[in-house]
């Protein structure tokens, strides 16, 4: 039943028996002329008019993804699948699964099918070969329907959607916009941004690009037909847009994680304006997924009160790890600003791609550019390390997010800087936080991204806290500001932070260790001492269960040993550990490393202390195409196992392991020795 709806514009996706088809920006809704079709989620994201029928892809919540006709109702129905697609012959369809493309008539039923080992997200035909999108390769191939041969096509771009009609191909690149080619592979138009692109009739493209934008969101669009001979364009404003936006259900995610958000908009002061601020946002999310800087709170005010802690070192200048944030960048509403988005914004309204990953290397990430394969963006996410984008939609020309999670019909989690774009009120909700979007060319009832690159933000994912906390764990809690903070390439696990000691109160600086105990109950406590920038008497004060208790160590008196801070009764809910730079001497070098909580079994228990023996690697990170070298305490030899981060054993070695026998991601190695686990952790990098 058609629903007839009054005074709405909507975008063109495509035309039946005469009749246009319209979406609404969101995907969510489909309509033949103006009357509603279907408002399922992702009914707006496949639409196909062949053999006189109109059909449409559905995702409704909690059940089977399927497709439905206009005529005859639901015919197909999978987990996940792409597709309606044409198959060049108008007496039937193409759909992509998991591994193969299928052939259905117009009923539904499977008539054939072709193995292609992948799952192609856009995909087309003359009804002798089938062209697809691999996502996976970031590669346009083509399937010989009569041998079920698969050939790659040589193009100068990346592909992400491909359509066919009247001979030619229309292939969505990764770079923006469209290109046209004959089926020999010639260029015959290049269509420089859009979206929702389609062949509209012989000899023509139609496609609706941006006009005007308001920070990351577009604001006005415009209809476009080309002619492809002549490049000639007839344009129509697209006024307005209405939506009737049903987020869609997911199953479980391939892999999920958590990290800090920050809203460009809503968690930075209020006297500036965010709204061009994307990639700082999501570079600083990234960033403090592995606690580099230290909290900065400021009062928030919009949409409702509360404290941010990350938001003001957009803006605002700062120095850390040697480096000051002081050049200016333009930011919305004309004002130059300083702090990471003066950095990363220095020579646009927007992110520099070059500029992000400067940034995020210079606080303690290795960052470089991915591409824009699914591949890519899989392999860093199953490591859990967080992946920033720089993506289009439907709702922008052009938006940095971070993606933080991915399900295997190939959506994508996401940290967005901007509010959730599958509901109304981008930008003026505070609601980006682990939100579901779709990867080019697949429609699982989300919005579509376009990905323009990728890039990796990799550093030592933080451990769970336990019994052990350390920098690389959570439970480490670093205070004061960020430029009187330095870091060293040696300590516990082979990190550790360091400062200088006062000879006033209050402190500076300062870290707590917030333990998770298994249980309370008498606990011996034990801080490591690396071996350089720590000759201060450090006073540490342990939060006990019956109040806090101080204990002052002499830093000096240590390299590379645990020290113990005594035995005390702790409380599970409330055990903590904490010491400033306050000694009473001034200009001192004061070390913050591991602490370790060991139960006893009875009050007083011995605490083995001393020199803890040597286990490290030559490097971290390791480039892949260097062999990871582990050292060992002199005159050991003894079995490596190497594990991956998901626990599997990754190697077995005496000392070394060659170049590229590793995939990038993370590690820890174990060594036994005298009956004691020696561990250490290391990142390879691509």
């Amino acid at each position: 039943m058609l629903l007839l709806l009054l005074a709405v514009s909507w975008i063109p996706a495509g035309v039946h028996e005469g009749v246009p088809v319209l979406r609404d920006f969101f995907g969510s809704s489909l309509f033949l002329g103006s009357k509603l079709v279907s408002n399922k989620p992702g009914s707006g994201g496949n639409s196909l008019s062949t053999g006189g029928m109109l059909f449409w892809k559905e995702c409704p919540s909690g059940e089977f993804q399927t497709i439905v006709s206009l005529e005859t109702g639901a015919i197909f129905s999978r987990e996940y699948f792409s597709g309606p697609f044409s198959n060049g012959t108008n007496d039937g369809m193409l759909v992509s699964v998991p591994g193969e493309v299928l052939v259905l008539d117009l009923e539904g039923t499977v008539r054939n099918s072709f193995f292609t080992g992948e799952y192609a997200g856009s995909l087309c035909s003359n009804g002798k070969t089938v062209w697809f999108v691999s996502s996976r390769d970031g590669v346009l191939k083509t399937l010989d329907m009569a041998t079920g041969t698969i050939c790659p096509v040589d193009l100068c771009f990346s592909p992400q959607t491909v359509q066919y009609g009247d001979g030619n191909l229309l292939l969505g690149r990764s770079d923006g916009g469209y290109s046209v080619l004959n089926e020999r592979g010639l260029d015959l138009l290049r269509i420089q941004e859009g979206f929702s692109g389609y062949f509209s009739g012989y000899g023509e493209v139609t496609f609706t690009r941006v006009v005007e934008s308001s920070g990351c969101e577009s604001v006005e669009w415009e209809t476009v037909t080309v002619d492809i001979a002549t490049a000639r364009e007839a344009t129509e404003p697209v006024q307005n847009r209405r939506s009737i936006p049903h987020l869609a259900s997911q199953d479980e995610p391939e892999a999920r994680f958590d990290v800090p958000y920050v809203h460009q908009r809503w968690d930075t002061p209020d006297w500036f304006n965010g709204s061009w601020s994307c990639g700082p946002a999501s570079c600083m999310m990234a960033v403090q997924y592995y606690n580099r800087l230290t909290p900065d709170s400021i009062w928030c005010s919009y949409p409702e009160g509360h404290w941010s802690e990350w938001g003001n070192y957009i803006p605002v200048e700062y120095a850390f790890m040697g480096f000051t944030y002081d050049i200016q960048g333009e930011a919305a509403g004309g004002a130059w600003v300083p702090g990471s988005h003066g950095f990363i914004c220095r020579n646009y309204q927007g992110a520099g791609w070059s500029e992000m990953t400067l940034w995020m290397n210079q606080h303690g990430l290795s960052s470089s550019a991915l591409g824009t394969t699914w591949s890519a963006c899989t392999a860093e996410l199953d490591n859990s390390q967080p992946v920033v984008a720089s993506t289009t939609s439907p709702l922008t020309g052009g938006h940095i997010l971070l993606f933080n999670g991915y399900y295997s019909n190939h959506s994508v989690v996401c940290n967005d800087a901007y509010g959730n774009q599958n509901l109304p009120g981008w930008g003026t909700l505070y609601n980006g936080q682990d939100v579901i979007y779709d990867w080019p060319g697949y429609n699982n009832g989300n919005i579509q991204l376009g990905i323009s690159q990728l890039f990796s933000a990799r550093s030592e994912v933080l451990s769970p806290a336990g019994e052990l906390i350390d920098d690389r764990t959570e439970g480490y809690r670093k205070l004061g500001p960020c430029q009187f903070w330095h870091e060293q390439q040696t300590g516990y696990g082979g990190y550790s932070w360091w400062t200088y000691s006062t000879d006033a109160l209050p402190d500076t600086c300062v870290v707590e260790w917030l333990p998770a105990l298994s249980a309370s109950g008498n606990y011996s406590i034990d801080v490591f001492i690396p071996a350089s920038h720590a000759d201060a008497s450090a006073v540490y004060q342990i939060n006990t269960a019956t109040g806090l208790e101080t204990t002052t160590i002499n830093q000096a008196e240590y390299s590379n040993q645990w020290a113990s801070l005594g035995s005390f009764s702790l409380s599970s809910a409330s055990a903590a550990v904490r010491a400033g730079d306050y000694t009473g001497t001034q200009g001192q070098y004061i070390s913050f490393d591991a602490m370790r909580f060991t139960v006893q079994t009875s009050i007083g228990q011995p605490v083995p202390t001393g020199e803890l023996l040597e286990f490290s690697v030559s490097r971290n990170p390791i480039p892949g195409f260097l062999p990871v070298v582990f050292n060992l305490p002199e005159g050991i030899s003894s079995e490596i196992i190497v594990f991956d981060i998901s626990g599997r054993q990754a190697a077995v070695t005496e000392n070394f392991i060659p170049a590229a026998a590793l995939p990038a991601g993370l590690y820890h190695a174990v060594v036994t020795v005298d009956g004691n686990e020696l561990i250490t952790r290391f990142t390879v990098t691509n």
